[in-house]
């Protein structure tokens, strides 16, 4: 059986549409773990109403929102207690194409060294979503692609994402999206499962950087083909509390995954900080620049001590 984790936070019809998309697709026997993660609103209730008599969901229920490592960390707990052998992380406003779990656990099983693999994921207008890298997320090289302005060279990004869209079969990736994969869960425990310092974001980077510890890989399946409505999930679009996790989590993985020296982490506080300044600013939200200062600064004082 197959161990399908998805997490809901106040989006519970995007999650209904979400399951409804795997029951029509998957062939093969599988149990969905649904977290509704502190949503504070109807969710919990219309999903329990939902699933109630489902012997394929099991709806879990946290009083407070865990965020994505803990939150699939227990729906991973739930399935080692049933002996899962193989499990897949979705987001919630995923929609699953003919077989699409079929044939990542298919690889799975073909490749016992492999941690997890990913699909080829499109948006709704069928734009693909350059879900996959092949470098390791670290260095200045990533910090000038992750800047505001590296969209100055969109032209080379487009090129790179044009050439994962025309792979036709299974290559190994060094970075592979959280949105949906496959994983082994013999390999997942090996590797400890995710990190749960992490509240949201960076848990693809600090996967990879296990999995290299461990020798074991991570691999791209362009026959396996998702529909994600990227960033509903979060929020969507650029807003406070989304910066704080991506920049906490982000300096967190460059401290204790790539051991990166001070002069970077310097640096790199300073690029968030300057983009902050930029977006919050000319919108005149001054009350989330304070937020922002004030929890990178709490931030500051739990890394020293």
């Amino acid at each position: 059986m197959i161990g399908i984790a998805i997490i809901n936070y106040k989006t519970y019809e995007k999650t209904i549409k979400c399951i409804n998309s795997i029951r029509d697709s998957i062939t093969i026997p599988y149990k969905i773990y649904l977290l509704d993660n502190g949503s504070n609103n109807d969710s919990a209730k219309e999903l329990l109403f939902e699933y109630n008599n489902a012997k394929d969901v099991k709806v879990i229920i946290s009083e407070q929102n865990l965020g994505y490592a803990k939150g699939n960390n227990l729906c991973i707990q739930y399935m080692l207690r049933e002996n899962i052998e193989y499990g897949v992380i979705s987001n919630n406003d995923i929609l699953c194409q003919k077989q699409t779990i079929e044939k990542l656990v298919e690889d799975l099983r073909q490749y016992e060294n492999l941690l997890l693999v990913g699909p080829k994921i499109y948006s709704p207008d069928m734009k693909f979503q350059c879900s996959v890298k092949n470098e390791n997320i670290k260095g200045y090289y990533y910090l000038l692609n992750s800047m505001y302005i590296s969209s100055l060279w969109k032209k080379k990004k487009h090129e790179e994402e044009k050439k994962w869209d025309n792979i036709e079969s299974i290559v190994e990736a060094k970075w592979i999206s959280g949105a949906f994969f496959a994983f082994s869960m013999k390999n997942m425990k090996k590797i400890g499962f995710f990190d749960p310092t992490t509240f949201l974001f960076f848990e693809e980077a600090i996967l990879s950087n296990k999995a290299e510890r461990c020798r074991l890989k991570l691999a791209f399946e362009p026959k396996s083909v998702v529909i994600h409505d990227h960033a509903f999930s979060t929020g969507g679009g650029l807003n406070i509390v989304s910066r704080i996790a991506a920049d906490k989590s982000e300096r967190y993985y460059f401290q204790n995954y790539i051991k990166a020296n001070r002069f970077f982490i310097f640096l790199l506080k300073i690029v968030r900080s300057v983009e902050v300044v930029y977006s919050f600013g000319k919108r005149k939200q001054f009350n989330y620049l304070r937020q922002y200062f004030k929890e990178m600064k709490m931030e500051v004082k739990k890394e020293n001590g």
